[in-house]
């Protein structure tokens, strides 16, 4: 349990105890919405919504992050700030009237999104349907028996690893290089009760600069999305928690073309080696029309640790 001093207590209590906030708080704690999202789901001027989001945010019960020209809040995940507004939520009545219409607004605005991403073919991956659901089933394979209580997923397509491995850690972020795809997962996982699943445009920069930060971390074809794995494993291995296991998923082929001549088993075995990471196991696999390579790795140990930090 976080503990906190009286007067951060009281200033969280006072930043909570007024309807409009208590409601804010209660609709934040599904996903991640913008002022217009708010305005929407509340019936309320946008004017008075920012003024409630501002207090709610100076009170380290809110944070908030741009992505191109749209601000979008939420609870925090983890913290004080995020373990008082759990705290309070978890004393109000879950018939509540309020709470429910509130709730029912904000899932309808969260499935509309994603409606909407369908129609126009926002989701600019290739990565079929299909074979998205196989990955996620592999990923979750190479798990069993793994406990997580938190996750980081690297990948172009983020909602359904997330889907099938969020349920099973308190924690989990997903990294995408692709826009569409963030939005497509956080209507997607948000509108599922997924809300502890937080959603990042870009790559591991994005992230505050920590060590093991994570128990599993899971790379989706780092080369297919542009990056450079000599550079993102090393910056993945310092994020792992020193008993912690890394997944990750190349192309074979874009694993033999990188290297002319050479066995793409070895070239991943190396990739991971020079991360400092202990390769458990190197397997090809299948899916559809696929030929993939999978990579299964722990987490430095010893005095490597804290050389890698």
């Amino acid at each position: 349990m976080i503990m906190s001093s009286y007067p951060e207590l009281l200033r969280d209590l006072r930043a909570a105890a007024e309807p409009t906030r208590l409601r804010l708080l209660g609709v934040l704690s599904i996903g991640e919405f913008s002022v217009t999202d708010l305005t929407r789901i509340l019936g309320q001027s946008q004017p008075r919504v920012s003024r409630h989001l501002k207090l709610l945010g100076e009170a380290g019960l809110l944070e908030r992050f741009r992505e191109q020209h749209w601000i979008y809040y939420r609870v925090p995940s983890e913290g004080a700030g995020g373990a008082f507004v759990s705290s309070v939520l978890g004393m109000l009545d879950g018939t509540d009237r309020q709470l429910n219409a509130d709730r029912d607004r904000a899932t309808e605005i969260l499935e509309s999104r994603r409606q909407e991403m369908i129609v126009r073919g926002d989701a600019v991956s290739t990565v079929s349907q299909s074979e998205r659901q196989a990955l996620a089933g592999l990923l979750l394979e190479a798990l069993a028996g793994v406990g997580s209580e938190s996750l980081l997923v690297v990948s172009r397509t983020l909602a359904e690893p997330l889907e099938v491995l969020g349920p099973r850690t308190r924690r989990a972020v997903g990294l995408s290089s692709s826009l569409a795809e963030v939005r497509k997962a956080r209507a997607t996982l948000h509108g599922r009760g997924l809300s502890h699943c937080v959603l990042h445009h870009g790559d591991l920069r994005v992230l505050p600069a920590s060590t093991g930060d994570f128990e599993v971390i899971v790379l989706d074809r780092v080369l297919d999305a542009g990056g450079e794995p000599e550079t993102v494993l090393p910056e993945a291995a310092r994020r792992l928690a020193r008993n912690g296991r890394l997944l990750i998923v190349e192309r074979y082929d874009a694993l033999a073309e990188r290297k002319a001549g050479s066995n793409p088993i070895d070239v991943m075995r190396d990739w991971l080696a020079s991360a400092g990471l202990v390769c458990q196991r190197v397997k090809p696999v299948d899916l559809a029309d696929t030929h993939l390579l999978l990579g299964v790795a722990s987490g430095i140990a010893g005095d490597s640790a804290e050389a890698a930090a």
